[in-house]
């Protein structure tokens, strides 16, 4: 490289460095997550888990003994099939279990579950697959909404055609404890990245991006780093009086408490 591009790179570097400073990047301000943690008997669910959220796991399915051919599947290949299953809501797909091996009972007690916005106006959809197929179709396909007639209690079950059935759990929505808040601390103060769909934060009335300037009385410009993260992760019984500034300038003085939350299976992962 000659002398003007190697004196062209550096200002650049120097452009790029201070415009990423200057905007405050997630490299340099790392988000800090407040406790979530899992309900207890003592702990009442107020409010309620919302009528339009489910939590849902594939449980287990039964596989018929022949293929569409009508061999059965050791003539076909050898040995029993490796199931595993996808659950598809309005075509997105949400869960994939694991293969178990060599059976035609599979039961995925290790499968991925979570809070999940369905209706029975939401349209699913079960695939049965075999993880050895030399194929790229499906064991069985069906099609479904979660009507009253079909959901029996706390379980789905569902006649795929060409493979057998198939049940899903399908429970009210499961609840975490906590506020269900993430924040910035930067240089002299904290902001607000991101909440969980109602949560006691969102219902308190913060917002992302608001800016925190008291927490419990104190000027957080006056505070350490740890007693910031100290005051979000211990909430009184009775809550912590904030003072937020919104992005539009506007300031509000809320409470927040801890609750019940129902982060969904996109927002938050998994929830047993």
């Amino acid at each position: 490289m000659n002398t003007k591009r190697l004196a062209s790179a550096l200002v650049l570097a120097s452009t790029l460095a201070a415009a990423t400073f200057s905007t405050g990047c997630v490299a340099l301000y790392p988000e800090i997550g407040t406790n979530i943690r899992k309900i207890t008997a003592e702990q009442a669910l107020d409010p309620p888990p919302p009528e339009d959220l489910r939590w849902i796991r594939l449980v287990s399915a039964t596989v018929k003994d022949s293929m569409r051919d009508g061999r059965t599947w050791k003539q076909a290949i050898g040995k029993l099939p490796d199931p595993y299953a996808k659950l598809y809501i309005n075509d997105q797909e949400v869960l994939r279990t694991n293969p178990k091996n060599e059976t035609l009972e599979p039961s995925w007690d290790d499968a991925p579950r979570g809070n999940f916005q369905v209706s029975s106006a939401d349209k699913m959809r079960v695939e049965i697959w075999d993880a050895n197929t030399v194929t790229d179709k499906p064991i069985g396909v069906k099609d479904f909404r979660a009507t009253e007639d079909l959901v029996l209690g706390d379980r789905i079950r569902i006649d795929v055609p060409g493979a057998g059935e198939v049940v899903l759990a399908y429970e009210r929505a499961h609840a975490m404890f906590g506020l269900g808040l993430w924040f910035e601390l930067r240089t002299d103060t904290c902001f607000l990245t991101r909440m969980i769909g109602g949560s006691p934060a969102e219902r308190a009335g913060a917002q992302p991006g608001d800016e925190v300037m008291q927490i419990g009385g104190k000027d957080v410009k006056t505070m350490s780093s740890n007693a910031v993260r100290s005051a979000f992760n211990s909430i009184p019984s009775d809550g912590l009086p904030v003072v937020l500034r919104h992005a539009d300038g506007t300031t509000a003085s809320v409470t927040l408490r801890e609750g019940p939350i129902y982060p969904t299976f996109a927002e938050f992962g998994q929830v047993d």
